[in-house]
């Protein structure tokens, strides 16, 4: 056995006064073209519009600069089925959207308050569905190559989400 960080524990708890500990699970198309929503879940403390994060890749590691970015959080959303609203911030225990950090985060991330260097990433989760529709793909103008790569990297960047493109 070993003893829990204050991390863990924060996370454990739900503890709205902990460090934020905030898992990045998917990217959502905007419709500003080419940006993205960072959405996920805050687990302890509370992430605000103008916060200062730390932002943990999937490729993290401990002690490491490789994909680590300090950022501040231009908008926090919630999203309540089609409506979306800008609030000043999100306690643990919600969702979030957050604006202005899709340059920094490929699919997902674990976010931090600023001066938590010592925080562990949240470990991402594996799923075991396969793909459900594989279809090949070209361009029947040569011209729209650069258009269909573009459309591609929208889709792989938002992952799951239902594929629809503004």
């Amino acid at each position: 056995m070993y003893a829990a960080s204050m991390y863990a524990n924060a996370i454990r708890n739900c503890d709205p006064e902990g460090p934020l500990m905030l898992y990045v699970s998917k990217m959502i198309p905007a419709s500003d073209k080419g940006r993205f929503f960072a959405f996920g879940r805050v687990f302890a403390g509370k992430v605000s519009t103008g916060m200062k994060v730390r932002i943990m890749g999937p490729n993290y590691v401990l002690g490491q600069k490789k994909d680590l970015y300090t950022k501040s959080v231009q908008r926090t959303v919630i999203w309540m089925g089609k409506r979306q609203e800008s609030v000043e911030d999100v306690p643990c225990g919600n969702t979030v959207a957050m604006v202005g950090l899709d340059q920094f985060i490929t699919k997902n991330a674990t976010l931090t308050n600023e001066k938590e260097v010592d925080a562990h990433p949240i470990r991402a989760m594996k799923f075991s569905a396969s793909p459900v529709v594989r279809v090949a793909v070209q361009c029947k103008v040569a011209s729209d190559l650069p258009k269909l790569a573009e459309g591609l990297k929208r889709l792989a960047k938002s992952r799951s989400y239902g594929g629809v493109f503004n």
